[in-house]
This record gives structure tokens, sequence and C-alpha cells, in this order.
């Protein structure tokens, strides 16, 4: 028997599951499978009668050992195979360890995949195994890794001509000096890699440059730079057939100009982006490829749906929206937030505050998922002031008396941001003031002295005000908390006919969460929630959008799962931080640390590290 069909039978009868239930689940994982790697799947079924290949594909699908089964068994038939199956097999390998979570098995199968494709002396493999190894520190967040490694495949490449891969990688390097707060660096970079592509007269480094100094820029606030530099990416990468960056940059463009109020200029820039979308679309379909682009039309519309409003054109940009509201459904959490964002202007703009009002406070929930606190308490403001003006003042006061008061707390860590930013504009324009200094010696070493305790001195603030920043954001998680536990109480103690249908299933469904503790089950679904309480979806959706202010059942069953850890960190000091997750019911480690940073503002890790001080102070 072939080991892919002995592995499938051994996870049957070991597991002893009810056949159907076993067909069920492994018809799901194998479309996921042909769908994500319809190559491998095609070789395996060539390879294999069909009877067989199905079974192997529904057998080892469903745990991770199944994903090694299949793994190990491409490994045993790679001695067998030459040329172009072989690298196509350790392509397979590499894609099937990118699944999972391993970073030391997902850098040996890229060195394997290099080491082969050098052998047989094609470079093109080669040169995508580099790219790979590079964005594989970068998702793992290895600078170190990143920056000792990136020189070689960079020489590889240009020598090479790949000069794509060359800049991606590149680009790679100055997107994780952003991601880490280190704007400087990053502008050093991205002067480095410009200067680089001049001298290759490489009209897509000139892009992706342009484009990396555009987002520094607006990450500095420095408005009328940003602009400059993206209208220079655009023109540069309108030239390239991938537009994928063009793309992003009309997005992001699109936003600067929103923001320095030039909104003429960004209707003119968002007719461009839409026709772009529209072409590459055409041009996809006529050679048979159907693009999956409701994400792009989604941002592209909603930057319609603005210019189109603040130049004096509402109906169309109320057009325009709905057109953006349709795309949304179903994507992420960060698509949700822009969406809410625009829909909350457009309906204050229209004076129909009702709308208004509620999108404020569906958006307010989101930028407190992300941690955002300062930006959660202008969201408030605004929608206070929107209740003031529908006439409802009690619900207006009530919300000026919580932003007052987390105010309060929120004052020195928005005085921090602020002197950081302020530090971080002073260091941009030292740089951009070295290249006018004298060459002499001396001053270019007293230059690099000053440079240094600036740079050690910028990074010993940074460590203070990032720890003081945890702080103050886990009193503020905690405040939360703590009201939000009052208002449940209020719920859970109130007279039964005072409340409504909605209310009553709430306060079921919270009893049932802190009862049977159903949310540790991470394939627990609205539907099995909704059977579990005697009820349907729609009236379980209803009740949660309604007492969880707007939230869907998926979020309000993470939330309470991430509340679930957060006591767990706290309780349970000596469990590692990986498995609390897996104990609240998150079925990914990804997933569970990037919406516990989501929410909480921080990493677990942190959270747990500035809970312990916490605990130490309250005992001396």
């Amino acid at each position: 028997m072939p080991t892919e069909v002995y592995y499938g039978w051994i996870y049957m009868t070991n597991h002893k599951m009810p056949a159907i239930i076993i067909c069920l689940s492994l018809v799901t994982n194998c479309v996921k499978l042909i769908a994500s790697n319809s190559k491998m799947v095609l070789r395996i079924f060539t390879k294999h009668n069909y009877l067989l290949a199905i079974i192997l594909t529904f057998s080892l699908i469903s745990l991770r050992a199944e994903t090694q089964s299949i793994t190990d068994s491409i490994r045993k038939d790679i001695s067998s195979l030459k040329g172009e199956d072989r690298l196509q097999a350790l392509t397979d390998i590499v894609n099937l360890v990118a699944m999972g979570d391993d970073l030391q098995a997902e850098l040996e199968a890229l060195r394997q995949l290099r080491a082969e494709a050098a052998r047989q002396k094609n470079v093109e493999v080669d040169g995508l195994s580099r790219v790979k190894e590079i964005f594989c520190y970068y998702n793992y967040k290895k600078t170190d890794s990143l920056e000792k490694y990136l020189p070689a495949h960079l020489e590889f490449m240009a020598q090479h001509e790949q000069w794509d891969n060359y800049y991606n990688s590149w680009e790679a390097k100055i997107e994780m000096y952003l991601y880490a707060g280190k704007t400087q660096t990053a502008l050093k970079e991205t002067q480095l890699m410009y200067d680089d592509a001049k001298a290759h007269n490489n009209n897509y480094g000139l892009g992706v440059s342009a484009h990396s100094l555009g987002i520094i820029y607006q990450t500095l606030q420095r408005h009328q730079l940003a602009i400059q530099s993206f209208y220079e990416a655009v023109e540069r990468l309108r030239k390239e057939e991938n537009i994928s960056l063009l793309l992003s940059t009309y997005n992001v463009l699109s936003e600067t100009l929103d923001a320095d109020h030039q909104f003429d200029r960004m209707l003119a820039v968002a007719e461009q982006w839409k026709v772009a979308i529209d072409d590459y679309k055409a041009g996809a379909e006529a050679r048979g490829h159907t693009p999956r682009l409701n994400g792009r039309y989604m941002y592209c519309y909603l930057a319609l749906t603005v210019a189109h409003f603040q130049t004096g054109n509402s109906a169309q940009a109320e057009q325009y929206l709905k057109i953006a509201e349709e795309l949304a459904k179903g994507r992420s959490l960060v698509s949700q937030f822009k969406l809410l964002h625009i829909q909350t202007r457009l309906y204050e703009h229209l004076g129909q505050y009702d709308k208004a009002i509620a999108y404020a406070e569906k958006n307010y929930q989101n930028v407190i998922g992300f941690g955002d606190s300062v930006s959660a308490l202008t969201v408030l403001e605004n929608k206070a002031r929107i209740l003031r003006t529908a006439g409802r003042g009690m619900d207006a006061a009530l919300t000026y008396e919580y932003v007052m008061a987390a105010k309060d707390s929120l004052r020195n860590l928005d005085m921090a941001a602020q002197l950081d930013e302020l530090r971080t504009i002073y260091e941009v324009d030292q740089l951009l003031l070295e290249k006018e200094v004298s060459k002499s010696r001396s001053t270019i070493l007293v230059i690099i002295i000053v440079s240094l305790v600036l740079l050690l001195l910028g990074y010993s603030i940074y460590n203070v005000r990032l720890n003081r920043k945890n702080k103050i954001l886990y009193e503020n998680i905690k405040r939360a908390q703590q009201a939000e536990t009052r208002a449940e109480k209020v719920l859970e103690t109130a007279p039964e006919d005072t409340l409504s249908k909605e209310q009553m299933l709430f306060r079921r469904l919270n009893n049932l969460f802190r009862e049977k503790l159903s949310f540790t089950d991470p394939k627990l679904d609205r539907k099995e929630l909704a059977d579990m309480l005697g009820t349907n979806t729609t009236y379980l959706a209803n009740a949660i959008k309604e007492c969880a202010k707007g939230m869907t059942v998926t979020e309000y069953i993470n939330k309470i799962r991430l509340l679930y850890v957060g006591n767990l960190l706290v309780e349970a000091p000596q469990h590692p931080v990986d498995t609390l997750g897996e104990e609240a019911g998150f079925n990914s480690r990804s997933t569970y640390y990037r919406l516990f940073r989501d929410y909480y503002g921080m990493s677990p890790t942190e959270f747990r590290n500035i809970s312990k001080e916490k605990n130490k102070k309250e005992a001396l």
C-alpha cells in the first residue's frame, strides 16, 4: 500500500470518527488545498490513480500531521525525479512548509530548493527562492537575519538582472524599519535604494523608492513632500507591467491629498486609479484570467466618494459609497475601519445624523480593537457632537463625560507621541542637512559622533516611552473592562419585564459563555451557538449587534476569547503564552497574536509583563 493511503486510513481508524463527518471535513479541506496548490495536486493525480489521489488529498489535509505526510511522500519521490519535476517537487515542499509556523523548517526547505536550482543553473527559481527567504525573515520579524543575508541576495539578483525581485526584497527591509518605528533608518535606506536605482537607470527601482519615501513623509505628516514623492512613483510605475504597487500608490496618494484638503486633485487621482484597475481587469480577462479586485475597487470607490462630496457632488458620492459597501462585504477589519470612517463623514455632511452616529459608534469599536485609544476618543468626540446636533442631549453628555475622564489618563501619552514626532522630524532634517555640510574629515567625525549619541539617546527614550505607553494602555483597557463588567451586571440583575427580547437573549448568551466556556471551542460558529441558545442565527446576530455596540457574532466571540486570555495571562503566569491562546479557542497562533495586539495594543508577553509589574507595586 502506498505511504499516502496508509496514513489516510491510519488517521480515520485511530480517530474513530463517523464516516460522514470525515468525508465532509476532508472534502472541505481538499477544495482548499486544490485552490491554493493546484500544480502540486495535479502532479499527484498524474503520478497515482484518481482514487488513491483523492484518498491522499482527503486524508492528509485535516491535521498538521497530514501536511507532514504529504511532505514526506514528496521527499521520498524526489530521488526519482529530475530537472523541472525535481524543482517543482521542492517548490511544493516549500509551499507546504509555509502553511505551518516553523521558521527553521521554512528556511531549510528554501535552502534545499536554492541548492537544487543552483545545481541545475536555474537562476529564475534561485532568485525566487531568495525573495521568499527575505520575506520569511520579514514575516517572522527577524531583522538581524534580514540585514545579514540581504546583501548577498541583492548581489545575486543584480548579477542576473532580476530587478523586480531586487527592489521588492530591498523594500521589505525599509518596511521592517518603519514597522519598528525606526523612521530615520528607513529614510536613510530609502535614499540608498534611490541612488542605487538611479545608478542602474532602473525605472521600477526609482518607482519603489519614491513610493517608500512618500510613505515615510506621510508618517511624519509632511504632506507636501509625501504628495510630491507619490506623484513621482505613479509616473514611473505606470510604465511597468506589474501594477500592484501602482494601485497601492494611488491609494496612499489619495489619502494624503484628502488629509491636505486638496479635493480637486484627489478626484483626478481617484479617477485615474479606477481607469488603471479597469484596464488591468480587461487585459486579464482577455487572457482568460479572472483577477480578484474587490479590495482594490473598494478603496478606489471610497476615495471617489470623499472627493465627490467634498467638491459638492453628494449624489454621486452616495452612489459610489453604495458600490464600496457591496465590495466591502466579508472583507477584513482594516477594510471595515476605512469604510466606516467614510460612511460617518458622508452622512454627517448630508445631515443624516442617525446614520452618522451609528457608523461612528461602530468605528469606535474598531479603533479600540486596533488599540488606538487617542483616535478612539476623537471618534467619540465627533459622535458626541453629532448627538448634540441631533437633539440627544443626555446621550451627548454621557459620551462627553466618558471622553473627558479618559482624556485625563491619556494626556501624558499624547504628549509623548507629539515629542516622538518632533524628534523624528528633527532627525530627518538632520539627515538632509548632512548632504550640505563640508566634506572635511573633522566635521564628518563630529557629525558621526553626534548622530551616534542622538541615536542612543533616542533609542533609550523610545524604550521608556514605549513602556509608558503600554502601561497607560493597560490601565485604560482595565478601566474599560470594568465599565463593561458593570454594564453586564446591570443587565444581569435587571427584571426580565424591563428587558427587550434581544437583551434577554444577550443575557442568556453571556451566561452560557460564563458557565460552559463554549467560546473555547475553536470550531464554534454562529449556527452552533444559536442552536445552543435555542434560537436562530438572525435573532442571535441582532441581539449581539444591539447589546454589543454593533459587533458581529464572530467579533463578539473573539472579544470574549481575548478577555479570557487577558485574565489567564494575569492569573496563570506559569502557563506559556502560546498555549493560553489555544485554551481560549484560537486555532491559529498568528491569528491569536494579531487579534490580541489589535485589541490590547501590545503583545501577550508585554501584557503579562506589565500586569506583573503592576501586581508587584500593589503588593508593596
